[in-house]
């Protein structure tokens, strides 16, 4: 048998351990009426007589303990008590007293917070670099006032406003999902051309294997790295070539593989190799979005670099030994790892189910016979849909 949740029930939201302050929320009808009756506060002001998002400093009876209480809603107040888990389990055994029981952190604020808040706050959270935690923590404050305003004017029967605010949003989206989720860069091409060589200097340490025999990359090496900021994941992969070694094979098939789902492809050749008809045919089969001419120090007195590569691709020429090139490279990766950047007003989606909800409400407006308000508000809701998404 299925029984309804408790009504009335209390959480410590803050991370589990110790710290300077933690939080215990509280939500439900007795939770102002509970909490007047545990607090003793110096001034005789209850919390019944304040207003929403005032603050009441006192003494909780039954600790001796100092601290303090906002007041959130008419039935949602949080408790801000000395950090670490001994203050707030006190807490929440005295509550438990009146009949409250307490919920973990994410049921509770699946169930009384805003799906929009929460859900940027737990991507801020995942925030690797300053910049995208910059972004993000802009997001927390506007996202959850935008949706507001889409719902009041849904109300208003303003739904093209709506559709058109929402589609400048989507055209947003792999932006904001990519602020949590790093963009993949992967570097490719023939054999011994210097690729794992690179990626150790941009990562600026030796994180792959460097040797002079051809096919020394078997498989794909990842490398966690940030570009003017944005968070990256380097992919070193197998030099891409004709070979009866089955190992080599799986390799040369999983470098074809994540260049298939790279968000930025680099094609590497030998500044020595002036062959056209052998550089067209990697270009062909990789797709690249840039070309690398790399061991430029090792080019004879006089030896020309074929720069036109064909398809009028950027080409940088590189030397790892000498550091030559380098820094170009990493400011033109930072360029076209975000080409567009969101003006400071501007919102959009940063989590899967952000974008799925704002994208079926562009598809329900758009359709022939138009959605019910009431489907349209819930897409947009506070509270996480039927199906229990919420990520």
């Amino acid at each position: 048998m299925n029984f309804p949740p408790p009504s009335n029930v209390c959480s410590q939201i803050t991370p589990i351990g110790r710290g300077a302050v933690a939080v215990v929320a509280v939500h439900g009808s007795q939770a102002e009426a509970t909490i007047d009756e545990c607090l003793l506060i110096p001034t005789g002001k209850p919390l019944s007589s304040r207003t929403n998002q005032e603050v009441a400093y006192g003494i909780w009876k039954s600790t001796g303990e100092d601290l303090v209480v906002s007041k959130r809603g008419d039935q949602h107040f949080e408790i801000h008590c000395h950090g670490g888990t001994t203050a707030c389990q006190a807490i929440i055994r005295s509550l438990g007293s009146f009949g409250f029981f307490e919920i973990s952190a994410i049921e509770f604020a699946n169930r009384f917070q805003d799906f929009w808040q929460v859900t940027t706050q737990l991507a801020l959270t995942q925030a690797t670099t300053p910049k995208t935690a910059t972004f993000l923590l802009r997001l927390v404050a506007q996202l959850p006032l935008q949706i507001q305003q889409l719902r009041n004017r849904l109300a208003a029967n303003d739904w093209d406003l709506v559709a058109e605010q929402i589609q400048t949003m989507l055209h947003w989206s792999d932006f904001g999902m990519h602020l949590t989720v790093p963009r993949s860069v992967v570097l490719c091409g023939k054999p011994n051309v210097g690729k794992s060589s690179l990626v150790n200097a941009m990562a600026g340490f030796q994180r792959a294997i460097v040797h002079d025999v051809a096919g020394t990359t078997r498989d794909v090496v990842s490398q966690a790295i940030a570009i003017d900021g944005w968070p990256v994941t380097l992919k070193d992969t197998a030099g891409i070539r004709n070979s009866d070694n089955p190992i080599e094979i799986m390799g040369i098939a999983q470098a074809k593989e994540q260049i298939s789902k790279s968000d930025l492809t680099i094609c590497v050749f030998d500044a020595r190799d002036n062959s056209r008809s052998k550089q067209s045919e990697i270009i062909s089969q990789t797709k690249p979005d840039l070309i690398i001419l790399n061991k430029i120090d090792l080019l004879s007195s006089g030896q020309a670099v074929v720069e036109d590569t064909g398809g009028g691709l950027p080409t940088i020429k590189t030397s790892v030994k000498t550091n030559a090139g380098i820094r170009e490279l990493i400011d033109i990766l930072g360029t076209q790892l975000a080409p567009e950047i969101p003006s400071d007003s501007q919102t959009y989606p940063v989590t899967t189910e952000q974008n799925r909800r704002l994208a079926e409400t562009l598809a329900c407006l758009h359709q022939e016979t138009p959605a019910t308000l009431g489907k349209l508000l819930s897409l947009l809701g506070k509270q996480p849909t039927a199906d229990g998404n919420n990520a």
